[in-house]
C-alpha cells in the first residue's frame, strides 16, 4: 500500500479545496482539477509511481455526459492524465443501479470507453472481477475485488439532488462498489431512508477512498439522482474527507446543517467532519460561495416529518412514483428491477401496487427515459 491508509479520519483531512470551473472545456478542467489537487498536496503524497489506482466515477445510467448524471468524461480524463503522469496506473470501474445492459453500453454511452481509448486506462467490469467480504457493524457486506486490490481508490463523484436520501455525493457514489443486483435488495431490507442511510455508511466505511473529487461543474436539481434537470454550479471539489466534502457540497445545494442523514451517520462514526466552521476551505472561503436557487427534492420536507405523525396521517401526506404513460417505452427495466416486485405490466406500461411499494424510487432512479412521475397528494405538495 506504499504507506497510504484506506481509512481516512477527521484529523488533518478535513480540508476542502474548491476551484471554479464554469464548462467542460478540457483544457479548463484539466487546469481546474490540477489547481485543486495541488491545494491538497494530493497528487505528491496519494498519487505514486508504479502504484495502481483506480477510479470510482458516477456512472448510474447509460445516459449521455450532458445530461448531468453521471461523472463528467473530460473530469475522468483530466484525472487519469495526472495519474499517468505521475509513472502510476489508472483503472476505471462502476457498478450501475439494477440488471440493465452489458456495462459497455453504459462506458460508450457516458464517455468512458473514449476516455480508455484516448489515455490508456483500463476499464473494469466489477462483475467479472469477483468480490471479496468486508463486515461492518455486524453486516457482510461483498464488495468489487479490484478496489481492494488497488493501491489507491479515487472516489471521482457528482454533486446532485436525490428523491430518497435527498443528496448524493461522496457517500452515496461508493454505492457503486457492491457489483450486481445486491444493491436492489439493500432498499428491501431497509426500505426507511433511515435505515438504507446505515447501510450507506457501512459500504462507505468498509472501503474509504483516500481522495474525494466531486463533478460539481454541472450538477442536477429537483427529484435526482437520474430524472431530475442539469443544473450549473461551476466548481471542482476534492477532500481527503469525503463527509466534509459531503458536507460542503449539501451547503452549496442549500440543504441545512444536519439535513442529509449520511453526513450525519458518518460523523457520529468518527469517519469525518460535518462542521463546516470545523473544515478549512482551500480556494473558497464558506461565506464566498456562490448561493444558487437549486431546486430540491419534492419529498424534503415530507421526509423531515416524525414517523408518527407520516402514520396518522399517511393516506393525506404521501409521495408516490407513478408511470408516464406517454412517455414510456415499455422497456420493463423499472419492472425488472422493482426490489419488492411491486410493479407489473399492463400492456406494457408499469402499474405499482401501492400496498407492495416501498417508495425506494428505483424505478425512477433505473429509468432511462424519465417516464417515472413522482406523484404526491394534495397535503404533500403544500409541505413542499
Amino acid at each position: 500500500m506504499d504507506g497510504i491508509s484506506k481509512n481516512t479520519t477527521k484529523q488533518n483531512n478535513s480540508i476542502v479545496s474548491i476551484i471554479e470551473c464554469q464548462n467542460y472545456d478540457q483544457q479548463k478542467v484539466d487546469l481546474a482539477l490540477k489547481h485543486c489537487l495541488n491545494k491538497l498536496d494530493a497528487i505528491d503524497q496519494i498519487i505514486k509511481p508504479d502504484t495502481t489506482i483506480h477510479i470510482k466515477p458516477n456512472l448510474l445510467s447509460a445516459r449521455l455526459p450532458e445530461h448531468g448524471i453521471t461523472t463528467h468524461p473530460s473530469v475522468v480524463k483530466a484525472l487519469v492524465n495526472i495519474i499517468h503522469k505521475r509513472g502510476a496506473k489508472a483503472t476505471i470501474g462502476d457498478s450501475p443501479a439494477g440488471i440493465t445492459r452489458p456495462i459497455e453500453e453504459y462506458w460508450r454511452t457516458t464517455g468512458m470507453h473514449k476516455v480508455a481509448e484516448e489515455t490508456g486506462a483500463q476499464l473494469i467490469k466489477f462483475e467479472k472481477k469477483g468480490v471479496i467480504e468486508k463486515v461492518v457493524n455486524g453486516k457482510s457486506y461483498f464488495i468489487a475485488k479490484p478496489l481492494a486490490s488497488a493501491d489507491v481508490v479515487i472516489n471521482l463523484c457528482k454533486l446532485k439532488t436525490h428523491s430518497l436520501t435527498l443528496y448524493t455525493g461522496a457517500i452515496k457514489n461508493m454505492f457503486g462498489i457492491i457489483p450486481g443486483v445486491k444493491k436492489g435488495e439493500f432498499h428491501k431490507i431497509a426500505p426507511k431512508v433511515t435505515q438504507f442511510s446505515e447501510i450507506l455508511v457501512d459500504i462507505f466505511q468498509s472501503m474509504q477512498p483516500q481522495l474525494t473529487i466531486m463533478d460539481a461543474v454541472i450538477g442536477m436539481e429537483g427529484n435526482g439522482p437520474s430524472s431530475g434537470k442539469p443544473k450549473h454550479f461551476g466548481y471542482i471539489l476534492a477532500s481527503r474527507d469525503a463527509v466534509a466534502l459531503d458536507a460542503v457540497g449539501a451547503h452549496i445545494m442549500g440543504y441545512l446543517p444536519d439535513e442529509i442523514l449520511t453526513t450525519q451517520i458518518a460523523y457520529r462514526r468518527g469517519l469525518g467532519e460535518k462542521d463546516l466552521d470545523k473544515i478549512r476551505f482551500n480556494g473558497f472561503r464558506k461565506e464566498d460561495l456562490k448561493k444558487q436557487d437549486v431546486l430540491l427534492p419534492s419529498n424534503r420536507l415530507y421526509q423531515s416529518l416524525p414517523e408518527f405523525l407520516l402514520k396518522l396521517a399517511g393516506r393525506l401526506i404521501w409521495i408516490r412514483p407513478k408511470a408516464n404513460e406517454a412517455q414510456c417505452r415499455k422497456c420493463g427495466m423499472c419492472i425488472q428491477n422493482c426490489p419488492v416486485s411491486a410493479m407489473v405490466s399492463k400492456d406494457g406500461i408499469p402499474v405499482i401496487d401501492y400496498e407492495t411499494c416501498i417508495k425506494c424510487f428505483c424505478c425512477d432512479e433505473i429509468c432511462p427515459h424519465d417516464a417515472i412521475d413522482i406523484q404526491m397528494s394534495w397535503l404533500a405538495r403544500k409541505l413542499r
